[in-house]
């Protein structure tokens, strides 16, 4: 005989798994499991329960059953694996409970109402592959009936029970939503908000691997070395640690990148470190030609100022280091140099001491400014791989892999995670209202503090084309990317914000004229440690 306990065990660890999966849903949904609420029967007032209702403010409540372990009907009639008899079908006691749910919606919206919402019912078997039919008696059609592989996507199964129970769905208002939340969550348990998950992940993540370890051991024992890998599988955490490594041994180092943002937080990471030069390139080579009594005068054409960048500062600092009044380095460490042109190896290989080290961490895949196929390393050397995703949480960076259209890492430090979300829009300007909705939504309902927000966009906010920025308007901003700034949402683009990471990553302003710069998609999704939202035009070819 099996106990009532365990009974109730099982039936507690199933709900619970079910509650977690949902979990994972970004908002949105909402749970609310464990509902009680009394309801007249026929012979009086009697106790019901729901296991779960799920809510979705765009198609509406879906009551669930849940029930443990194996079953099986036989001539109409539920059992247990057991042989135990139910007391009554699943699907019934799911009916009545949204019955009784609906009872109570209509005391606070009155009949007409609540009877113009979806309300429907389901039940859940999380540790079972259903086989075989379902009693027609007992629902509409299987879509009503969700198994333990609903537990890997529940979204999809979820949708399909809306579509079916009522295609042509009314929105909740939010008078109707303040309403379902003032009946189900006092007594009730909502789901975790979303900053406890990115709170877990974020301790996960900030650990080393044997794989980091490895390759900084070869670091020291090789003079010159290529090291590649993916976004967010440890190069800038191995570029700083090499850093600290060789200026301990008394070398001078550089460490130089091309953004500005990222130099900006290396330099306040090593600012404890005596003998390290953190430099962007460009700031590089003025500061080098201002020593060499060099002029370093920055076109104001648009056209002209672009040629400089890329060819005229790199003649100049070459031409610093030829004069010999420069600074000379015994370690050079190039940081995302996938972001360097040719002519730019030449002139930092100028600022070399004599056998000085030169160590390049690059992946091919975040050429913003070239195609991969042009762009090459400033030596030749077979590269140490980095292939473990040390940043993001798997949905992120499989959904990251797939947006830039490159290989997905073999390896995740964090599996499991909330999914990435996709919201579409038909313009900027109805962007720009997902936009405000989603950061109230984040710093008020999810509990995520400013600072750990960052919104990116491939085009600068004050673009012509970037209508969304109005979204803005309900957080205070900052531009400054370096580091987080307490009360404040980052803001900035894509190619500014690269080599750097954050919690939560708001990429907006996603057009068809992105998708022929897949590298702008996989550098922005990436850069999201715990979640990712994506909002994008309803034509930019990217799955909701």
């Amino acid at each position: 005989m099996f106990s009532s306990d365990l009974f109730v065990a099982v039936g507690l660890r199933a709900e619970s798994r079910v509650a977690e999966t949902l979990g994972t849903l970004p908002p949105p949904w909402q749970s609310f499991p464990t509902i009680e609420w009394r309801h007249l029967e026929h012979h009086g007032e009697s106790v019901g329960e729901a296991d779960l209702v799920v809510f979705h403010p765009h198609h509406g409540l879906i009551v669930f059953e849940i029930k443990a372990g194996a079953v099986k009907v036989q001539d109409g009639k539920w059992f247990y694996a057991s042989g135990l008899a139910m007391k009554q079908s699943p699907f019934a006691q799911a009916r009545r409970n949204r019955y009784a749910l609906i009872d109570k919606l209509r005391q606070r919206l009155g009949r007409d109402a609540a009877d113009a919402l979806t309300v429907t019912h389901a039940v859940w078997f999380p540790d079972v592959l259903w086989k075989g039919s379902l009693p027609g008696i007992e629902a509409p059609s299987r879509a009503f009936l969700l198994d333990r592989a609903a537990l890997a996507d529940p979204a999809p199964a979820l949708l399909r029970i809306f579509r079916e129970a009522a295609p042509d769905a009314q929105p909740w208002t939010r008078a109707q939503q303040h309403a379902l939340k003032e009946l189900l969550a006092p007594d009730c348990q909502q789901l975790v908000p979303l900053a406890t998950h990115v709170d877990d992940a974020a301790h996960a993540l900030h650990q080393a691997t044997e794989q980091q370890v490895a390759v900084l051991r070869m670091l020291r024992l090789q003079p010159r070395l290529l090291v590649e890998g993916g976004a967010g599988t440890g190069k800038t955490v191995l570029a700083v640690a090499l850093a600290r490594e060789h200026a301990a041994l008394g070398r001078s180092v550089l460490l130089t990148c091309f953004n500005k943002a990222l130099a900006q937080a290396l330099t306040a990471v090593l600012a404890d470190v005596p003998g390290v030069t953190v430099q962007p390139f460009h700031e590089l080579a003025r500061t080098q030609a201002l020593a060499a009594g060099l002029a370093y005068e920055v076109p104001t054409d648009s056209r002209e100022q672009g040629l400089f960048f890329q060819e005229r500062s790199a003649e100049l600092l070459l031409q610093a280091a030829e004069t010999g009044g420069g600074a000379r380095y015994d370690t050079v460490i190039v940081d995302e140099a996938a972001d360097f042109a040719a002519t730019w190896w030449v002139a930092l290989e100028a600022l070399g001491a004599p056998q000085f080290s030169w160590y390049c961490f690059y992946d091919r895949q975040q050429c913003l400014f070239q195609s991969t196929d042009q762009w090459e390393p400033p030596f030749t050397a077979s590269p140490m791989v980095l292939d473990a995703n040390l940043r993001n949480t798997r949905p992120i960076g499989e959904a990251a892999a797939r947006m830039g259209r490159c290989a997905v890492p073999p390896t995740f430090r964090v599996d499991q995670g909330v999914p990435p979300t996709v919201l579409q829009s038909s313009d900027f300007a109805q962007m720009a209202g997902q936009l405000r909705t989603l950061l109230r939504d984040l710093t008020g309902n999810q509990g995520l503090r400013p600072e750990q927000i960052v919104v990116l966009s491939p085009y600068r906010r004050d673009n012509a084309a970037s209508a969304w920025a109005a979204g803005l308007d309900a957080c205070a901003t900052t531009d400054a990317l370096a580091a987080p700034l307490p009360g404040l949402v980052r803001v900035g683009t894509v190619q500014g914000f690269k080599g750097l990471e954050s919690d939560v990553v708001v990429l907006v302003g996603i057009d068809l004229r992105c998708m022929r710069h897949p590298a702008n998609l996989y550098v922005g999704a990436s850069r999201a440690r715990a979640a990712l939202y994506v909002l994008a035009l309803a034509d930019a070819g990217l799955a909701a």
